[in-house]
């Protein structure tokens, strides 16, 4: 780590406050760069609450982490203050170029287009999709709680090359992307932005518990406008695991990060409740044979895999496509109504010499 980042000043105003969802002021900028700040604080107008920006990321953490966050936490930032500052797919797992060349492009489809769209990035690490979004023309806010993911994330934005081996054709010219990212450290569970305010939200690393993922949802729901669009990648329950009885409720290795399997009615009836519109897409099918192809061939019959009904079943990733946001009721907020009920009713008050009962002495 050594490049100085920045936070840029046109993102500052989605933050808010992870205590009560407050409006932030800029109180104190010691450092500053081209395109935003590197060093200062802000506040909260409602409690007076004030967060550091560290080296371009806004520290918005807050002290209700759970042990088994921190110990997530803890384990994140081990592993990525382990990776060499040059990034280098590994031979095989999640960040492999055959696991890049399966997973990424379905999720970087069912959020196109992106060009021109604000995008909240929950659980982002250190950026294998926050930076192919910014190439492909988002403005993003990217939001992980490991600050040394995030500190990863801020040494590539300048060289405007993503930490994967999968490409996309850029909408930006080559170049740094600082100017289009905010950082913030922050846990998705306990975490705001200003409503109505992005065009897509992505989650591609879920939260290890029912509880946390209800909150997200709920943060994600708020934050998009009302033809927002939602795309989650979730550990899947699938035929596989359902057929040899392996547990619901796992961890990647012995003593590390803590994972539950989704199916679909469970991640139905999670969503629905914060969006409208729901459709589902198995991606990443078991296929025991396809290490012994080549990378091309194996990566095309995988894909292949992902749409044919018997194989989809045995995908270890479901992913989410959801939209249509549901908004809480607001205080006083008139709705439509029947306009010849209305009209019927103030013409009978108007012959009785009254107003109307909901609004007097106002035209309905």
């Amino acid at each position: 780590m050594g490049i100085t980042g920045e936070f840029p000043r046109h993102l500052l105003p989605l933050l808010r406050c992870s205590r009560d969802a407050g409006q932030f002021s800029l109180c104190q900028e010691f450092r500053s760069g081209a395109v935003g700040v590197t060093d200062g604080s802000l506040r909260c107008v409602e409690c007076s609450a004030e967060y550091p920006i560290e080296n371009g990321i806004a520290r918005l953490m807050t002290d209700t982490l759970t042990p088994e966050i921190e110990h997530e936490i803890a384990l994140k930032d081990q592993e990525y203050a382990a990776m060499p500052d040059t990034f280098q797919p590994p031979p095989s797992g999640w960040r492999s170029e055959y696991a890049d060349r399966i997973e990424i492009p379905p999720h970087l489809d069912a959020l196109q287009p992106l060009e021109g769209c604000r995008v909240l990035e929950l659980a982002c690490g250190d950026g294998r999709f926050t930076m192919l979004m910014a190439q492909l023309g988002a403005e993003l806010l990217a939001v992980d709680f490991s600050i040394a993911g995030l500190h990863k994330l801020t040494d590539s934005l300048p060289s405007g090359v993503a930490p994967s081996t999968y490409k996309v054709a850029p909408r930006r010219p080559a170049g740094s992307l600082t100017a289009h990212v905010g950082l913030v450290q922050a846990d998705a569970g306990h975490f705001h932005v200003a409503p109505r305010s992005f065009d897509r939200a992505l989650s591609a690393t879920p939260l290890d518990s029912r509880d946390e993922r209800m909150r997200m949802y709920r943060t994600i729901a708020e934050a998009l406008t009302d033809d927002g669009r939602f795309v989650g990648g979730f550990d899947h329950d699938d035929l596989y695991r359902k057929l040899f009885g392996l547990p619901l409720i796992s961890r990647y290795t012995p003593g590390g990060v803590l994972i539950e399997h989704l199916d679909t009615p469970t991640l139905r009836r999670e969503v629905a409740p914060y969006f409208s519109q729901l459709h589902f897409r198995p991606i990443r099918a078991h296929l025991p044979f396809v290490k012994r192809l080549s990378m091309k061939v194996g990566v095309s019959v995988s894909l292949v895999a992902n749409k044919i009904p018997g194989l989809r079943q045995c995908c270890g990733i479901l992913l989410v496509l959801a939209e249509g946001p549901i908004r809480l009721p607001v205080e006083g907020a008139r709705r439509p109504g029947n306009a010849v009920a209305k009209s019927l009713y103030r013409w009978y008050k108007r012959r009785k010499g009254a107003p109307p009962l909901w609004d007097p002495g106002v035209e309905v």
